[in-house]
């Protein structure tokens, strides 16, 4: 079952999102809209896999995957240590254990490229750590404030997503002191009496832009290296504004802003090549979406018709011809499966399932404030 605080939504933001306030833009234009590519992103077939009854790898609550030179680093939050297996998802060995020593772990949840190294991100413990592809500990940096995600930025070095700021959505260090940067637009400021955890995400794509996906209005806002904001786009429609008001929901059956503090609808926000993101969230007929800032163009990533795959894992790493599937509540712990890009999904055949039909639909991980979380669960 995956912790995971994937992208982010904040009760009672499902109007205000759509109302005219959250259209404006600071730098002088309204946010455009993601639209939806004629082409899809099919899953395929499974490739390999960790059964649910492995004990090698022994996974409980994966958190986050990241790849590397030797296969993949996951966090293994629900053990309190890092895990690593080969591009074939065999195992290659476990680092950590619980505790707040080097190399110890309280609530390993992020993971982040960071050159040859991997970023993890204790949440438990308000530190990141830097390790080396099997997972052994390089070096460790103490944060000052609440942190929801990491990025690595090639000038800048390490770049938070701050969970708790009203005014700017990330931080870095500057001269051993963590900054604030990437300021907010007025319009995407949250509004209420009750206190509420931003979960926003970040990544950096190759060129050097910083985009933030913001959790309480499903938008993608991107920033120079200095912090100067550069666009802001609204995932696709109707999708979206579905999504919030079936989160909005969610939450006032939890008990409503005063019990919830924040309720997340997806995993992670990925960088891809060529500056395009990979954004896993439940969302309309896709279960994630491709993101390219320069067209404003969202390529879904579905399963075929009729097929219940998010049985595979609650959350994804994509990686273009093949997509790993990981925090299954009732299935294997790892599955790898095919992609492949299918032009006009209408007309090649592939119909795009619509959410819950048939299957399940993830209920977003809620926080409350009687409990540190409440993870991920199936209707």
């Amino acid at each position: 079952m995956s912790p995971k605080a994937p992208i982010a939504l904040l009760l009672l933001l499902a109007a205000s999102a759509c109302s005219p306030d959250a259209e404006s833009y600071v730098a002088g234009r309204a946010p455009g809209y993601f639209t939806v590519s004629s082409s899809a992103f099919e899953i395929g077939p499974i490739t390999a896999l960790v059964p649910e009854t492995d004990d090698v790898v022994g996974l409980f609550r994966t958190g986050d995957v990241e790849r590397t030179s030797q296969g993949y680093l996951i966090t293994d939050s629900g053990n309190n240590r890092l895990v690593a297996v080969d591009h074939r998802l065999n195992f290659v060995g476990a680092t950590g254990r619980e505790g707040d020593g080097p190399g110890e772990y309280q609530f390993a949840n992020r993971l982040a490229a960071a050159g040859d190294r991997v970023a993890v991100l204790d949440e438990g413990l308000l530190r990141v750590s830097l390790v080396e592809p099997d997972g052994a500990l390089a070096q460790s940096t103490a944060l000052h404030a609440s942190a929801g995600d990491v990025a690595w930025h090639a000038e800048l070095g390490l770049v938070i997503a701050d969970a708790g700021s009203t005014d700017h959505y990330l931080s870095r260090f500057q001269d051993d002191r963590q900054v604030a940067f990437a300021r907010i637009p007025p319009a995407f400021h949250t509004h209420g009496d009750a206190f509420r955890i931003r979960t926003d995400l970040v990544a950096v794509t190759s060129d050097g832009t910083i985009h933030v996906l913001d959790g309480s209005h499903l938008a993608l806002a991107s920033y120079a290296p200095d912090g100067t904001l550069l666009r802001a786009t609204f995932l696709p429609e109707p999708a979206r504004s579905e999504a919030l008001q079936r989160s909005a929901a969610d939450v006032k059956s939890f008990g409503g802003p005063q019990a919830v503090l924040g309720a997340w609808l997806a995993t992670s926000l990925q960088p891809l090549a060529n500056g395009r993101l990979f954004v896993d969230i439940n969302m309309g007929d896709a279960m994630g979406y491709v993101l390219d800032p320069a067209t404003t163009e969202a390529t879904p990533v579905v399963f075929p018709a009729g097929h219940d795959g998010r049985a595979w894992g609650a959350s994804a790493y994509f990686e273009g011809d093949q997509i790993l599937f990981y925090g299954s509540f009732r299935g294997p712990q790892l599955a790898l499966a095919t992609l492949k890009l299918v032009s006009d999904p209408a007309i090649g055949g592939v119909t795009l399932p619509r959410q819950g039909e048939p299957g399940r639909r993830l209920r977003p991980r809620l926080a409350t404030r009687n409990h540190a979380s409440l993870e991920r669960s199936v209707r």
